[in-house]
């Protein structure tokens, strides 16, 4: 969350994802129940998106992903990857890289990855390899940190159109979502919070929302027989909020959810995610 606290007051919301007690290691859980439940990878390689989240600092989360996206690509290997990582400028960068025109050094370097990301690269690397090494289509999902910033600090309706980098009006939020980013924003600390300052914040949010489900409707719609998976914050997925939502309203519909437990005890609400991974 670093990278962006530094360009606007907006909190990436980060899953509180935990590991049951009870549940052993290395299963599928479903939210509600935490009942077992069978693999769901061959069915999730058939859905038009799968969407896995994750905590950008922990890396078991990123270890999980990784072998979750070697797992889908073994059962349908028309995939393509999409990062929350890179904002939409970065594209010819990411397409050079799936080419094999870069070293790692060098991707790094003109992704300016310590700018717009800052996480530690060797997490999210061997997803990176595998796309490469696989010839697999990796898409820029973000906007800048300059776009969100100006709809944080001027609202979505203050941003010229020709600011907002081709992201279009987001859908609404639900109640529940709007609530929740209220709730982190008011633990977030900084200025005073007002009714214009928490909406602009909201507003932000969505467009960020928006623009990743936007870049992954755009891929699908270049190849339709492609699944796309979509690698972001799990603030983003849960309770098919944020993107899911998106999704919907560009009339992308069965995205799969998949999300990692992590090191203690808590409970999933049904509607968490299509399934939880205990690690």
């Amino acid at each position: 969350m670093r990278q962006l606290l530094a360009a606007l007051p907006i909190l990436a919301l980060a899953a509180c994802t935990v590991k049951p007690a009870c549940a052993p290691s290395n299963s599928w859980l479903e939210p509600g129940s935490l009942r077992t439940v069978p693999d769901p990878i061959p069915q999730a390689a058939e859905a038009p998106v799968v969407l896995l989240g994750e905590q950008h600092d922990r890396e078991p989360d990123h270890q999980w992903e990784y072998a979750t996206i070697q797992r889908l690509y073994a059962e349908n290997p028309h995939l393509a990857l999409g990062f929350e990582m890179f904002p939409r400028s970065k594209q010819p960068v990411l397409n050079a890289w799936v080419q094999g025109k870069l070293t790692e050094a060098e991707f790094l370097k003109q992704t300016d990855w310590d700018n717009v990301w800052g996480f530690d690269a060797a997490m999210y690397m061997p997803m990176f390899r595998f796309a490469r090494d696989h010839h697999l289509p990796m898409q820029a999902l973000n906007v800048s940190r300059r776009t969100v910033h100006l709809v944080a600090t001027q609202g979505w309706d203050g941003v010229k159109v020709a600011d907002r980098e081709g992201v279009s009006t987001p859908a609404p939020p639900s109640a529940a979502y709007r609530s929740s980013l209220q709730d982190a924003m008011s633990g977030h600390g900084g200025p005073a919070m007002t009714p214009a300052r928490l909406n602009h914040f909201i507003e932000a949010q969505l467009l960020w929302d928006r623009a990743m489900a936007e870049a992954i409707a755009a891929e699908r719609a270049a190849a339709p027989d492609v699944t796309v998976v979509g690698v972001m914050g799990a603030g983003h997925l849960e309770f098919g909020e944020g993107v899911p939502h998106q999704l919907a309203a560009l009339g992308v519909h069965g995205a799969v959810i998949l999300l990692p437990a992590g090191a203690a005890c808590t409970k999933f609400d049904a509607g968490y995610a299509n399934a939880i991974y205990v690690e």
